[in-house]
């Protein structure tokens, strides 16, 4: 039998750089034999160091030097590693072989038996409140699974927690013993917990720290007033964080403590007293920002912060945003600086914008809700979609807490603008084929929107989440006009899945977005509900499935150059697109979403310390909810490759996604121009095979152009590739 005291793993710094004979360099550093850690893991567990990419090939930096003693210690290192992990007589050998122009190091893990939790003995909990958890339930789920040191100090952690958030504020870690059986391969634990009595919040002393000790702007009842605690309440770790979040949350601090009193504690005392201390953190601030993206070319944005607008807690800021900058009017200087898909696009004619102001409180009516009031003004254009135009647009929300990873946010919006379609989309969903009608498809005089989402969020990091899961609902419902019918309700649902685990030496990630737009006795028109374009849902972008360009995957429609003019079997005058047509893609929507994504993103330390690569594939499609039924033959999976470089702001992300499909079926319509007597042009059919007359005295219905047109697929592989650019992961 064997016992085993507390064994902790320090991170360690990497052994400095220096000058050394040709001899001495590390040339590389290996590893074999882990059955658990990463080459990655284990590298960055130890101080000796391999060459880098840019020292290996560009020369550029220095090697490192062999050192035999840090070597045998780096040796040491791995053993613990492995040993905190549960392979509890695992040894480590190095080897030091020479090379070309230096040595290499190897180091071979022997793992050993792997150790299990066979007990876990628990003593000196309270029984805890009726219909809670039991306090020791982190530990109980350990029984059984692997003897991880790291695991269990987490558990303990836990359990801790919940003590002190049950009001046992004195609670300490507790007293423990090992014994691990090397012939069984198992451990057995004991736990012995001194939780002392139930506390309730004595006296509260709170000390300001001004940032201008002549011009005060917080005292200690603003600080009272914001954290909700009050003598006499339960002691609840909970709520000192909540209090603590809530002063982070107004942006008016720059250091907020909480702690407990030092005190003498007596037999009988039930009370502790808390200390606040809170910096002053300067409440006025300016930030402008330039940029480029494959979906906006050059845009910039300016911010104007007041964190103390009528008082502490209460945040104003002014916003304003500009995007399609080079491209749109009147700022269409250099076209030439944006993506071909952009150039492409008839909504990234105009320079997009956004002016707003916004007006939030960190409370509402004494209780931990946030209210926030935006008014704004804005022109947005989703690509080959539609364009949103708002005059005045007003948002009112309201947002919480749920639990420790869990919020929820309910809002009313309300917009006065308008919203443009491609006329093609105007021609095949609202029956609107000619200029002076397709004014009359224009969505806007007024749209309210009720909307309230709940996400839950227990992933490691918001930008470059390496660990954990996401999930997110949204429901809306709003109702708008236009000159087609005097009001029209619509529903709209959006659920979201991501999941991140450690696979390889990598990050595995998956995601599953699954949305449905509906409009209960709306009028049907082709087989699709009216909804207002930009409630419809599209697919296909850097964020969707990549093998496809921003919102063309799904039902399309075809814009052609030119046409043949000829006759059916029956005599009916038709055109049908000529064999030299070029074509424009236009994305209809559809009422139901489904889009899947999984992608593998590893580190590349020898390359570029910053540098990841990445795999993936997507899949989903669009499609009508209601007049198509669900068909997995129909999804779309495009693979693809990417790179993420780490910046200050986030991961910078290069993708290339391809397509191993052909162009997708779809209805071919061609524009007739204005002819000398007055005539406006129409829109008419030219699909192969249609039967729809031109004739101007009676020409045929639009909905009965076949979507049987399929433009030529592009030959050779790098036409199937498409380009992403962006900032942050894809999901």
């Amino acid at each position: 039998m064997l016992v085993f005291g507390g064994l902790a793993v320090q991170t360690i710094d990497a052994q400095p750089m220096r000058r050394c004979s040709t001899e001495k360099r590390v040339r590389g550093v290996t590893f074999t034999g882990s059955p658990r850690f990463s080459t990655t893991a284990l590298a960055a567990a130890i101080v000796t160091t391999g060459p880098s990419f840019a020292t290996r090939v560009l020369h550029v930096g220095a090697f490192a030097c062999v050192d035999s003693l840090e070597i045998r210690r780096d040796a040491l290192r791995l053993s613990v590693l492995h040993r905190q992990a549960g392979w509890f007589l695992a040894s480590v050998v190095p080897t030091i072989t020479k090379s070309d122009g230096g040595v290499r190091v190897h180091f071979a893990v022997t793992a050993g038996p792997l150790a299990t939790i066979d007990t876990i003995r628990v003593s000196g909990l309270p029984l805890p409140a009726e219909g809670a958890a039991r306090f020791d339930a982190p530990l109980r789920e350990l029984e059984g699974g692997r003897f991880d040191r790291v695991r269990v100090d987490s558990a303990i952690t836990e359990v801790l927690f919940r003590l002190r958030d049950a009001g046992y504020a004195r609670s300490g870690r507790p007293a423990n013993a090992i014994v691990i059986d090397s012939a069984a391969a198992t451990a057995s634990m004991t736990l012995t917990f001194a939780v002392g009595r139930r506390m309730d919040i004595g006296a509260l002393s709170i000390t300001v720290q001004h940032l201008d000790s002549l011009r005060p702007r917080i005292d200690s009842a603003d600080v009272l007033r914001l954290i909700r605690l009050r003598t006499g309440q339960h002691f609840s770790a909970s709520a000192i964080l909540n209090a603590q979040r809530a002063l982070y949350r107004t942006e008016a601090f720059r250091l907020v403590l909480i702690d407990t009193e030092p005190a003498i504690l007596l037999a009988n005392d039930s009370t502790l007293d808390l200390k606040i201390g809170v910096a002053e953190a300067s409440v006025r601030n300016v930030r402008v920002g330039l940029g480029w993206a494959t979906q906006d070319c050059i845009r910039t944005q300016a911010r104007v912060v007041d964190r103390g607008f009528l008082g502490v807690g209460r945040r104003l800021e002014l916003s304003a945003r500009a995007s399609k900058i080079g491209i749109g009017t009147p700022t269409a200087f250099a076209p030439s600086l944006c993506s071909g898909a952009l150039r492409a696009d008839p909504f990234s004619a105009k320079l997009n914008y956004y002016v707003g102001a916004a007006l939030s409180n960190a409370a509402l009516l004494g209780r931990a809700l946030a209210p926030r009031l935006t008014i704004y003004s804005e022109r947005r254009g989703e690509p080959f979609a539609y364009l949103r135009e708002t005059t005045v647009g007003s948002l009112l929300e309201v947002s919480g807490q749920l639990g420790r990873r869990t919020s929820w946010t309910s809002g009313f919006q309300y917009e006065n603008g308008r919203t443009t379609t491609d006329p093609l989309v105007s021609c095949t969903r609202f029956a609107q084929c000619r200029p002076e009608e397709y004014l009359l498809s224009t969505f806007g005089r007024g749209l309210g929107l009720l909307s309230t989402s709940v996400s839950y969020d227990r992933s490691n990091d918001v930008t470059n989440p390496s660990r954990g899961e996401r999930l997110r609902a949204e429901v809306r419902a709003g109702q708008t006009f236009s000159e087609l019918v005097s009001s029209l309700r619509f529903y709209r649902t959006t659920t979201e899945a991501a999941s991140y685990v450690r696979l390889l030496g990598g990050v595995l990630a998956a995601r599953v977005q699954a949305a449905r737009a509906f409009a209960p006795g709306a009028e049907l028109v082709d087989g699709s509900p009216l909804i207002p374009q930009q409630e419809r849902l599209f697919a296909g972008g850097q964020n969707s499935v990549r093998g496809f360009q921003q919102n063309l995957l799904g039902p399309l429609i075809y814009q052609v150059s030119s046409v043949t003019a000829t006759t059916t079997g029956a005599g009916i005058p038709i055109v049908v697109v000529d064999s030299a047509a070029t074509y424009r893609a236009v994305p209809r929507g559809g009422t139901a979403l489904l889009v899947a994504n999984l992608e593998w993103r590893r580190p590349v330390p020898w390359l570029v310390q910053q540098l990841q690569v990445a795999t993936f594939v997507d899949l989903g499609n669009v499609w009508e909810g209601g007049a198509e039924p669900f068909r997995w033959a129909n999804l779309r999976a495009t693979p693809g490759v990417g790179l993420r470089l780490s910046t200050p702001v986030g991961p910078f992300r290069v993708d290339v996604g391809y397509s191993p499909y052909g162009p997708r079926s779809g209805r071919a319509l061609y524009f007739t121009k204005a002819d000398a007597s007055g005539g406006t042009g129409t829109i008419q059919c030219a699909s192969p095979g249609n039967a729809v007359s031109v004739s101007p005295g009676d020409p045929g219905d639009i909905f009965s152009c076949p979507a049987t047109y399929r433009p030529q697929s592009a030959r050779g592989v790098l036409s199937r590739l498409v380009f992403h650019f962006g900032l942050g992961q894809a999901f």
